[in-house]
């Protein structure tokens, strides 16, 4: 199946980047607060163009996936201004990987599906147990842990799975999936990069990952 195989392929690319030492360090309580406000500001532009690359698709596979009660980007905002009081700016790296997330749109519908794919069933995975961990580790309210929040979506195990189905009915052809995997690796590669240059911005240098970070980062 499409699903097994696209698992496969992009095992290393997604262990590389949930294995980070900015996000490892963060779910393991080594950071801080305003480190995961630094987080929040980087993929706030991320969210604002996938969400409007899919908006704007009139690609029949794109509608599939195309749920409102996905978008995140209004809820990171959200957040930020309850952590922040809106006194934020996007990283270099966030903007990069939003200008790579419009590149994608504009090359194929399957480009920018698997851009929806890591981000949307990635953090749907690991989001309640993310929000426990920094929350008790920092603090933070849960007022300003919306963005993890995807109880809209009832079970979202079961909500994985489905969406998983949908990707093996894909009546797309071997080059088509192909690009899908290729660009779901460069999803990755392009949160590893995001996180290298979080890591510089507190002062992170490299190390060894936390069992409880890497427990969550598995859980796709």
């Amino acid at each position: 199946m499409f699903c097994e195989r696209l698992r496969q392929e992009t095992n290393d690319a997604h262990e590389r980047a949930s294995a980070h030492p900015f996000i490892t360090g963060l779910m393991g309580g080594d950071l801080d607060a305003q480190a995961f406000a630094r987080y929040l500001a980087a993929i706030a532009p991320v969210y604002r163009a996938l969400e409007s690359a899919m908006r704007e698709s009139d690609d029949s596979s794109v509608a599939v996936f195309d749920h409102r009660a996905l978008d995140r980007s209004a809820r990171i905002e959200a957040d930020l201004t309850a952590m922040a009081g809106g006194r934020w700016t996007p990283s270099t790296a966030g903007m990069a990987y939003a200008d790579a997330i419009a590149a994608s749109a504009a090359a194929s519908p399957h480009a920018l599906l698997a851009h929806h794919y890591t981000r949307y069933l990635g953090d749907m995975a690991g989001g309640q147990a993310i929000a426990a961990l920094v929350q008790r580790n920092y603090g933070v309210p849960r007022e300003a842990l919306t963005c993890l929040d995807f109880s809209a979506l009832g079970d979202t195990h079961h909500y994985r799975k489905q969406y998983r189905t949908l990707l093996d009915l894909m009546p797309w052809t071997p080059s088509e999936q192909a690009e899908f995997i290729a660009s779901a690796q460069s999803a990755y590669d392009l949160s590893a990069g995001m996180f290298d240059a979080l890591a510089a911005e507190v002062g992170l240098a490299d190390g060894a990952a936390t069992g409880a970070a890497i427990s969550i980062a598995r859980r796709r």
